[in-house]
Formats: C-alpha cells, sequence, structure tokens
C-alpha cells in the first residue's frame, strides 16, 4: 500500500486521468482540488472557488473540469481561475448541497444533492443529469445523502446509493432516455454507509463503507465477495488507476473524528493505494457541447 498523506478534511470523487498518469480528488470542506502524478505522488494543489462536491474530464482539454460545485453546475477554467455556471438548480440550498458524480458511458455528467442537516425524515434530495446541451433532468427524488454513482462495464447497468437509508439500487441504463430509471435494491449494507462506488472491468462493485473503514466488493449478483481494510475509519471514495488499471485508489476524510480517533487513526484524510488483482477501466469523459 502506498499512502498520500493529503491531510483532506473531507476527500471525494477521486478520478485517474490516463492521458498523463495523475490522480486527482477534491477536499471538499477544505476547498480544494489535489492533483498528484505517478509514480513519484507528489501533491499539486488548486483552491478551489466553491466547494468543489465532484468533477469530471471534458473532452477536448485538459485545463477545464466540469463541476458540480456545492450550488450548481460550472465549467471551472484552472488556468483563469474562472467559472461559467451552466446551471443553478432552484431546489439547491436552504440545507441542500451537489454530492458525488460521476460521467455515465455517453459521456453526460450525473450528480445527486444531500442534506447537510437534519430533514426530519422526510428527504428531499435528488439525482440530477447534466446533458450535453446544458438542459438538466431528475432521475430520482427522496434522497438523504447522494452517492455511489457509477455504471457497469457493459454500460447497461447504472448503480446508486443512499448513504442515509444505506442502501444500494441499480437500474438499467439507456442514455437516450430523460425518464427516471426504475430503480431496484441491489443490495442493504448493514456495516457502515455506503459512499462512493466504482466498477472494475469484470462488474464488480467496489463500494467505500463510511464509519468501517473499508472498501467491500460486490459481485454484478449483489454477492459480498471480500472487504478491504483501511487504515482510517471515514472511507470516501475509490477509483482504479495505475499502471494496467490495477491499483485502487481510495480517499478519507477527518471530519467527524475526535482527537481520540485522529490519535488512533492518523492516516486519516489521506488518499491510499492498492495494487490489486483485478483491472479497473478508464474514466469517463464528459462530451458537454458547451464545452466547443
Amino acid at each position: 500500500m502506498y499512502t498520500i498523506e493529503s491531510g483532506d478534511t473531507l476527500g471525494e470523487g477521486v478520478l485517474w486521468r490516463d492521458t498523463d498518469n495523475t490522480v486527482w480528488w477534491a477536499d471538499i470542506i477544505g476547498r480544494r482540488l489535489c492533483r498528484a502524478s505517478w509514480p513519484d505522488l507528489r501533491i499539486k494543489r488548486y483552491s478551489t472557488p466553491y466547494r468543489l462536491c465532484a468533477f469530471a474530464f471534458l473532452d477536448g482539454t485538459e485545463d477545464r473540469l466540469l463541476c458540480a460545485f456545492d450550488e450548481g453546475f460550472g465549467i471551472w477554467d484552472l488556468e483563469e481561475e474562472s467559472v461559467a455556471w451552466i446551471s443553478r438548480p432552484t431546489d439547491i440550498g436552504a440545507g441542500l448541497r451537489l454530492n458525488d458524480g460521476r460521467v455515465d458511458p455517453s459521456g453526460q455528467f450525473w450528480a445527486g444533492s444531500m442534506h447537510e442537516g437534519s430533514f426530519a425524515g422526510n428527504p428531499s434530495g435528488k439525482l440530477y443529469r447534466l446533458n450535453g446541451n446544458g438542459t438538466i433532468v431528475t432521475m430520482r427524488r427522496g434522497l438523504a445523502i447522494s452517492n455511489g454513482l457509477c455504471w457497469s462495464p457493459d454500460g447497461k447497468t447504472v448503480y446508486h446509493a443512499d448513504s442515509g437509508t444505506g442502501t444500494i439500487v441499480q437500474a438499467h441504463f439507456d442514455p437516450s432516455s430523460d425518464r427516471p430509471p426504475d430503480w431496484e435494491i441491489f443490495v442493504e449494507v448493514e456495516d457502515g454507509s455506503p459512499d462512493g462506488a466504482v466498477t472494475d472491468s469484470f462488474g464488480r462493485l467496489w463500494v467505500a463503507l463510511w464509519g468501517k473503514g473499508a472498501v467491500a466488493c460486490y459481485s454484478p449478483g449483489g454477492e459480498h465477495l471480500c472487504e478491504l481494510a483501511v487504515p482510517a475509519p471515514h472511507v470516501t471514495c475509490p477509483v482504479f488507476g495505475g499502471p494496467g488499471f490495477r491499483h485502487l485508489f481510495v480517499t478519507s476524510a477527518r471530519r467527524d473524528l475526535s482527537a481520540a480517533q485522529l490519535e488512533s487513526w492518523p492516516l486519516s484524510g489521506s488518499v491510499f493505494v492498492y495494487e490489486t488483482d483485478t483491472i479497473g477501466m478508464p474514466s469517463d469523459r464528459a462530451a458537454l457541447l458547451l464545452n466547443s
């Protein structure tokens, strides 16, 4: 195991960029974007203009990112340090912010919202899809904490989690439809809360378990296959990368840990890198027409 000691308050949204062999992730609360090169794992940090909750690489450029900031979707130019807003959903705010997101196999960017405080048993978070023309459609409603968004390697199945209920759902993916898919339960997590997730090339789902210090692996049929122990209790998001996509990069958080817990888990907030016996896949890039 390698450790990138980044000291993130809330590390999230990790992605591998194979064009330059770099791994990227956000510290949402710390308001920074981090990039580490392979194999030296040297970190470069960018201050984010808003809380960066999820992001995607764009077709045709290496200097701009498609971002889900806390209050909406925009294109962030890293060189000019500017944001061009695309959409700010009117139901974001008043205790709701955007959270986990990922690009689907057709190049469209999805991100969901989450409650930052109490929701009195009536969650109102949503899962949004940002179409290539900049329009927004809602793909799921009634969420507490939207998370765990990813697709099967053949692109036919979409997975999504609500950390507030501990439930991971799945649905048939139709990239041409604006209608919400017919979600069904994939697995209910009983120990830890499902956070970010990714699939490998064999269709297995790897899910970060917040509060348990582990990444769980499930078969395409929902069978619990194994767990990867992580030296931090709050594990947030995994992605495959490195040579041959055989390494699993896992972000973590220091948030909500007491002084005693941080003493017991001093590497909390780091990115952990594991060499695995499986093979991952490249991260899809967003095909946003506004990027021309």
